[in-house]
């Protein structure tokens, strides 16, 4: 009597040459992809220094910002530390890896460049801090001029940002002004960006309920 092979064992035997067949391609496309990396970094290792002049560097003017001395020492701190960076160089390269910035300005003006993306980083997050400051001791039309300054003069990319933007214009139910929130949110590569806006969006349907 002749014995069939179990369908089961036939199933098994399928499975296992498919997956065999899919861990060697993907094995190949991951060496592949590797390699291209590998060949950009050293392409871009070898890029001459190009002009940088014409980067989208930080313009402002502080003037907007509340600048007089407040009872609490740490928010005091805080308008110092904005002081200072104000007088530095500032460009948000934030969308860019290292190896795109030195492939389109040249290896040699990456170390510069990373100073510049750093002290941008320290401000806006000094900006937030200021105006998380201000917002919790009740300083809430200050902290509404930080956030303002910090969104629509220096495209700050920090989350909470936006959030306590809007929750300020909630509170005194400026619908208006939380659409053109949204609409800045938009423009920016902020992360989880359409998880804000509908969240933003929600402020919005509430205060026409």
């Amino acid at each position: 009597m002749r014995m069939g092979i179990p369908v089961a064992s036939v199933l098994i035997l399928i499975f296992i040459l498919w997956l065999h067949y899919e861990m060697k391609k993907n094995s190949k496309i991951s060496k592949d992809t590797l390699e291209l990396f590998w060949q950009k970094e050293r392409d871009s290792n070898q890029t001459r220094r190009k002009d940088i002049s014409q980067l989208n560097f930080l313009s402002f003017t502080l003037e907007s910002l509340p600048m007089e001395d407040c009872e609490d020492d740490t928010i005091n701190s805080y308008r110092d530390t904005i002081r200072k960076y104000a007088a530095r160089k500032m460009v948000n390269l934030s969308g860019q890896t290292n190896t795109d910035l030195k492939l389109e300005y040249g290896v040699a003006n990456f170390n510069l460049l990373s100073e510049y993306d750093t002290n941008y980083i320290a401000f806006v997050s000094m900006l937030q801090k200021w105006a998380q400051r201000l917002y919790d001791h009740g300083h809430l039309k200050e902290s509404q001029a930080v956030l303002e300054f910090s969104i629509f003069q220096c495209s700050t990319d920090v989350t909470q940002a936006y959030q306590l933007l809007a929750g300020l214009y909630h509170k005194q139910e400026l619908p208006l002004k939380t659409a053109t929130l949204i609409e800045r949110i938009r423009q920016t590569q902020i992360r989880e960006k359409e998880r804000l806006i509908e969240e933003l969006e929600a402020y919005t349907l509430s205060n026409k309920m």
